[in-house]
């Protein structure tokens, strides 16, 4: 597989956070990892990681195989909430591809 060959970008905003090059190597990783098993073409990916009283939120938009994927995780914990994010955002892809595949 030529996996390499697709390239994921990802922007990613803070908010209410010090912009930390652990986190953000951390999201990217996580999120390139996952939509990297989905993607058949170059991808960009749109993350909000924001701090709102103890809530640690990420949220994550993006445009894939000609549908929008929206996802927004929070918990106590950033990692965590990365985590969680790309769970759901690995569930939605998975299930999108299921349903294109199944219409062919």
């Amino acid at each position: 597989m030529g996996d390499s060959s697709k390239s994921v970008h990802i922007n990613i905003a803070f908010l209410n956070l010090d912009a930390t090059d652990a986190i953000k190597q951390y999201a990217t990783d996580k999120v390139t990892h996952c939509v990297r098993k989905f993607a058949h073409q170059d991808t960009e990916a749109h993350m909000v990681l924001k701090v709102e009283k103890s809530r640690q939120i990420a949220e994550l938009s993006m445009h894939l195989s000609g549908a929008d994927f929206i996802v927004k995780e929070e918990s106590e914990d950033l990692y965590a909430s990365i985590d969680m994010l790309t769970d759901s955002l690995t569930q939605q892809l998975r299930k999108h591809k299921e349903k294109v595949t199944s219409h062919h």
